[in-house]
Parts: C-alpha cells; sequence; structure tokens
C-alpha cells in the first residue's frame, strides 16, 4: 500500500474507531457504574482526529505545493455546523418550552458551543462547591459535551495555518515535517502537566492546551506514516493490544480524577495511535473493525455525539433512570432515532452539496447568525446561587440609618392578618425548643409597633430561604425587613481540615462571616432575630490534628467539638445583643453527590441531634433560643424526597422557598420574635 494510498483513500475501519470511541462516551454519560473512565472515549477522537486532519493536509500540501484554506474551513464549516446548529435550537426551542429551566448560566453555554469556546466558558464557570451537586439533572446543562467540540474546532482553525508552516520550512530545510511537529507535542505534553498542577483539575480537563497533546499525538503519527515508505505486518498486532488497553483504562480510571485530571493523558493518546497506526495493515483486526454496524456507527458518530447527551440529561430532569436497562434502551432509543433523522436529512445533504467555499461561508455566516439572535432572545432565569440583588436589597434593613435609639419589638392589639387559604391550624408555643408543623398555612399576627429585623446566616441553602425571606419581606413591610449573610459551603465549624472533599477554602470564608460580616451586621443594624442555617460542610469528615486522624460525626470527638463550637456561637450572639438566636434543623439531602460519605443521613440526623442539646443548652438561662424544625416540616407536607421542591436534592428552588415562607416560616418568624 503506497503512502497516497494509506493517506487519501478511505478506511472503514477508522469509522470502526470512531464506533468504539461514541460507544465509550456513551455507556458513560448512561451513568453506568462499570464504565467510570468512558469519558475517554473524547481523547480517542482527539487523537483520530489530529491523524485524519494532518494526514490530508500533508497529502494536499505534498500533491501541489500548498493547501486551500478555503476549501478546507468550508469543507469543515459543512461537516460540522448542520448537526450543532441543530442541537443547539433544540435546545433553545427545549428552554421556550419550559425545559432547562434551573440550569445556570444557559445562555452563556450557548453563545460558548454557538462561537465554539465552550470549554473556556465551563472552566471561567466551574466551581468545586458547584460540582459537589454535579449529579442533578435539573442543574446539568444539556451543552456540557460541546467543551470537546470547542477544543477540536480551535485545533481546526489554527493547524492548517502552522502545518503549512511547518511543511514550508522543512522543505527549505530538506527535511521531513516528522521532527518540527515532534517538538510542539513534547512542548505542549510537558506543558499540560504544568497547567494542572498550576491552574487545577479543571483546567487541565478543559483548556486547550492541556489537551493539544491528544491531537498531536494523532498529527505526529499521520507526519510519520507519510515519511515511511511501508509498513511492518506485525504491525497489526498493535489493534488488540491497543482496543484492550483502551477499553481496561476506561473501566478502571476513575470518572474525576486520575491522568485526565492532571495532564498525564499523553501516554493514552498514544495507544490510540497506536490502534490508528496498527489498521493500516490489513489483516482480521482491520475487517473486524470494518464491519457494517460498526461502520454505519462511526459515520454518524459526530451527531450520536451530539444528540445524546441533551437526551439523556431531559430524561433525567423527567426522572428516567438512564443507569436502569429501561432508562437505557429508552435513552438510546430516542437518541438513535434522532442521530439517524439528523444524518439522513440534514448532515449527509449537506456535507455533499458541491458548494464553492464562497458560497459556504455566506450559509454558514447566515445560519450561525440567526442562531445567534435565538440565542440571545432565548428566556433564561437567575442561575444556581445567582442572588436577585434588588429584592434583598429592598428587604434590608441595613440602610445605614442610625439604630442606637431602636424601640423593643413588640405586638399591637389590632387583629391578625392572614392572606386566602382555607386551611389554617395553630402552631405549638414558639417558646418552646422544638416546633412542628405541617404543610399549612399559618396565620400572620398583627403588624407589631415596628418591622422585625431578621437575619438569615448559613450556607448555600440557608441562601434560597434567606432570598425569599427577602421577597416575603417586601411583601409585608410592615412586619418584616430581612438581610442575608451566606457564602458557599459556610458551616459552624470553624476549625480543621476538611477531609471529605477540597473544602479548606469554605472554611476560612466561614471564619469571615462568623466573626467578621455578622458582627459588623449586628453592631451596625441590630437584628431581632438571627437565624442560622447549615447543611453540608458541618457534617463531612474533618482532620483535627494527626494523631486523631480522619474523624466523622459519628466519632465523640467529633460531636463534642461540633456542639462546643455550635454553642458557642449561640452565646456569641446573645451577647452581642441578639434578642432570639433560632437554629435551623434542616431536611436531609437526598443528593447523589460526588462524594458518597455526604449522602449517609446518620451524619446529618446527628446534626440535628446536637442542634437540639445546644438549644436546649443555650435556653436554660431564660434567653430566646429556639429551633426551628424545618426537616420535621418537610417530613409532614411530604417533601422529603420532592424533586421539584429540591431539584439536586439539597437546595430549594426560589418557588419553593417562596411556598415554605410564605405558607409557615415567615409568619412563624414573627411569632417567634414576639415571644408568641
Amino acid at each position: 500500500m503506497s503512502d497516497q494510498q494509506r493517506t487519501l483513500e478511505y478506511q472503514p475501519a477508522l469509522d470502526g474507531v470512531r464506533a468504539v470511541a461514541v460507544t465509550l462516551v456513551v455507556l458513560f454519560h448512561l451513568g453506568l457504574p462499570w464504565m467510570p473512565g468512558g469519558y475517554l472515549g473524547v481523547s480517542v477522537f482527539f487523537t483520530l482526529s489530529g491523524y485524519l486532519i494532518t494526514s490530508l493536509l500533508l497529502a494536499e500540501f505534498g500533491g501541489v505545493g500548498s493547501v486551500s484554506f478555503g476549501r478546507f474551513y468550508a469543507r469543515r464549516a459543512r461537516r460540522l455546523l448542520p448537526a450543532s446548529l441543530m442541537v443547539l435550537l433544540a435546545v433553545v426551542v427545549a428552554r421556550w418550552t419550559g425545559e432547562f429551566s434551573l440550569v445556570p448560566g444557559l445562555r452563556a453555554d450557548l453563545i460558548g458551543a454557538l462561537l465554539q469556546v465552550f470549554n473556556w466558558v465551563q472552566l471561567a464557570g466551574s466551581s468545586s462547591y458547584g460540582a459537589l451537586f454535579g449529579q442533578s439533572a435539573a442543574f446539568t446543562s444539556p451543552l456540557e459535551h460541546y467543551w470537546s467540540l470547542a477544543i477540536e474546532e480551535q485545533f481546526y482553525l489554527l493547524w492548517p495555518i502552522t502545518l503549512v508552516a511547518i511543511c514550508r520550512w522543512s522543505q527549505r530545510r530538506g527535511g521531513t515535517v516528522v521532527r518540527p511537529v515532534v517538538a510542539l507535542l513534547v512542548l505542549f505534553a510537558a506543558a499540560a502537566p504544568l497547567i494542572g498542577l498550576i491552574w487545577g483539575p479543571d483546567a487541565a480537563y478543559w483548556s486547550t492546551p492541556a489537551r493539544l497533546p491528544e491531537l498531536l499525538v494523532g498529527a505526529t503519527a499521520a507526519a510519520w506514516l507519510r515519511a515511511r515508505r511501508s509498513v511492518p505486518g506485525w504491525w497489526r498486532w498493535l489493534v488488540p493490544v491497543a482496543i484492550i488497553g483502551i477499553v481496561v483504562c476506561s473501566a478502571v480510571f476513575p470518572s474525576s480524577g486520575g491522568p485526565a485530571f492532571t495532564g498525564w493523558l499523553t501516554p493514552f493518546a498514544v495507544l490510540s495511535a497506536a490502534l490508528v497506526v496498527g489498521l493500516q495493515v490489513p489483516g482480521p483486526f482491520q475487517r473486524l473493525l470494518s464491519v457494517r454496524p460498526l461502520v454505519w456507527v462511526g459515520k454518524v458518530s459526530y451527531g450520536l455525539y451530539l444528540v445524546h447527551w441533551p437526551v439523556f440529561v431531559l430524561l433525567r430532569q423527567h426522572g428516567w433512570d438512564t443507569a436502569s436497562w429501561g432508562g437505557a434502551a429508552v435513552a438510546l432509543a430516542i437518541t438513535i432515532a434522532i442521530t439517524t433523522g439528523s444524518f439522513l436529512l440534514l448532515e449527509r445533504p449537506v456535507r455533499s452539496a458541491r458548494w464553492t467555499p464562497a458560497r459556504t461561508a455566506r450559509v454558514a455566516a447566515l445560519a450561525t447568525a440567526g442562531a445567534l439572535i435565538a440565542v440571545v432572545v432565548v428566556p433564561v432565569q437567575r442561575g444556581f446561587l445567582e442572588a436577585d440583588q434588588a429584592t434583598l436589597d429592598a428587604a434590608s434593613s441595613d440602610t445605614g440609618v442610625p439604630t442606637e435609639t431602636l424601640a423593643r419589638v413588640t405586638t399591637t392589639t389590632s387583629a391578625a392578618t392572614t392572606t386566602t387559604i382555607s386551611t389554617v391550624t395553630t402552631v405549638a408555643d414558639s417558646m418552646a425548643t422544638t416546633t412542628t408543623v405541617g404543610e399549612v398555612l399559618l396565620p400572620l399576627p398583627a403588624a407589631p409597633n415596628r418591622p422585625v429585623r431578621l437575619l438569615t446566616v448559613g450556607d448555600s441553602t440557608s441562601f434560597y430561604v434567606g432570598q425569599a425571606m427577602a421577597g416575603w419581606a417586601v411583601a409585608n413591610p410592615q412586619h418584616a425587613t430581612s438581610d442575608l449573610l451566606w457564602c458557599q459551603g459556610c458551616g459552624f465549624i470553624l476549625d480543621g481540615t476538611i477531609a471529605s472533599f477540597a473544602g479548606q477554602p469554605f472554611v476560612e470564608t466561614s471564619n469571615r462571616v462568623v466573626h467578621k460580616d455578622v458582627p459588623e451586621f449586628i453592631a451596625r443594624s441590630h437584628p431581632d432575630v438571627v437565624m442560622l442555617m447549615t447543611t453540608v460542610n458541618d457534617v463531612a469528615d474533618r482532620i483535627w490534628n494527626d494523631a486523631e486522624g480522619v474523624l466523622t460525626p459519628r466519632d465523640p470527638l467529633f460531636r463534642v467539638r461540633m456542639h462546643a463550637q455550635y454553642l458557642d456561637l449561640t452565646q456569641s450572639l446573645l451577647q452581642q445583643g441578639v434578642a432570639t438566636v433560632v437554629w435551623v434543623v434542616p431536611p436531609v439531602p437526598h443528593t447523589r453527590f460526588e462524594t458518597a460519605d455526604l449522602g449517609e443521613a446518620d451524619r446529618y440526623l446527628i446534626q440535628h441531634d446536637v442542634i437540639r442539646e445546644v438549644v436546649k443548652e443555650a435556653a436554660t438561662g431564660g434567653a430566646h433560643v429556639v429551633v426551628c424544625d424545618m426537616a420535621e416540616w418537610f417530613t409532614q407536607a411530604g417533601h422529603d424526597n420532592d424533586t421539584t421542591w429540591r431539584p439536586d436534592g439539597t437546595h430549594m428552588t426560589e418557588e419553593s422557598a417562596g411556598w415554605l415562607v410564605d405558607r409557615w416560616l415567615g409568619p412563624w418568624l414573627i411569632n417567634t420574635a414576639l415571644g408568641g
């Protein structure tokens, strides 16, 4: 087989490689536990793309001494744009119908995907805290997979120009392109681990420079094969070795760690290149990867990759378990049907169109502009942990008005008010250490002599409650003002090192909120009620010293320290002049955390017991310290596992938090502040 044949002839077996790669990715995205490293299929795609694009460019340069960039980019546009724009517009239409409403930054995702910079959008918005809840379909972007397409598009944009420059330089020096391409590969292969070391695992996984080595390994294989006159027959045995290696790595690599997150995927890319090189030799393995079903999957693999992820996300948001046999079958059937239709009716006709580069450019520009207009007008709402600052400002008591002579808040004699609802029940005496209610509307007491000043302090679960409290206070200005001091992962255990995940920055931020922000706010605005609420971080494993090692909430020492710090915080607030301290017993999460131990319910129940003990102890001296048993309210109301209330299993939505505050928590806090 000549060099030219080896480079230019259609090779069905390479479509078989595409089929293997996309299958790994799809199995991984189905959530199958035995394929935790299926994302490595993307790396196989990278290396194969580097090989194919470089082979085509070298063949063209070798034939005519130059490369027609116009024709090259026109071919790429006809190949890639139709399916990509179809999926983006489908997501826009789905959003107009009410789907993906809780996805944070959906418009930014759409623009990033459209402009082929999604990997950088993903990197700019990544958060190790958000990753804890990353398995929630409600907050999952249907476009997350566009990061790899962006990297390939960026490579397609720059590599032809770079390779032609290398070819001309090598031509003048009378050498081949192999050495300069290898030099580039070595440079980026060395840079990738440094990127991971300096900028972290997200940069190692998503940034273009860190993933270029996988593409350059394929480019090196193409340059090296073109420089050779023949390929030894024994190289066919590289194929089974490489396939076994790829599948084994996909089965044993962790889903959120390992070489892919430290910049060390270049050796894996060499394995992918060995597969491609081995397939240049005719034999049984080449024939095996050239069977019709594999070739068909390979031919539609681009559309399959684009379609499968939004389909999977949409199904999960509607309660389907794609990791089950039934859920997987439905997800795959829908994906294959859409993919086949897209390939036959859209992708193949456009790809085979005999348009000039200029016409292709005009059509691509018009289609992209139309998609951009659709993206710009798509309805979006505030994303995950994005504040409604205008409402928070309107509800705040922190106006700068002097409060030294603030009158003690008391009840009036006018009749209590309520809103229209047929079911009203009484509530246990709020002076008791625990109060429980069902999902009913409590009567709103008469407006006090002045608005009750409420302050909510805590983590992201308190954020949604506090923001809902602000909206309620704006609607009931005669009853309350409401302020919120929170931070991601904010807890009230303020020392030790979190061992369950990389949570130490949250401990540092918590110290700032508790020791600086809260005292400053109290001194300035004199809140009547401080409500404390934290859910996740205080139940994570911790290390206080090497001798003890890692402690869990089940360990007596952990519990003693939690009790001591919660009691210290309570007494500190009372000493600062806060009339009423409310400790929230939050509902137990039903989240599939990235860190599995955070999903253990008994951890939260231990925290709940400690809160009740602290309240009981702090209240013995006559202080007004109260438990707000939100967990019991959720249980009685049937919302424990209600995904419409807590889509990720931990955080309420704006709607559910507003319902909770309006029907129960707002009136309850006013009653509590008035000592009723």
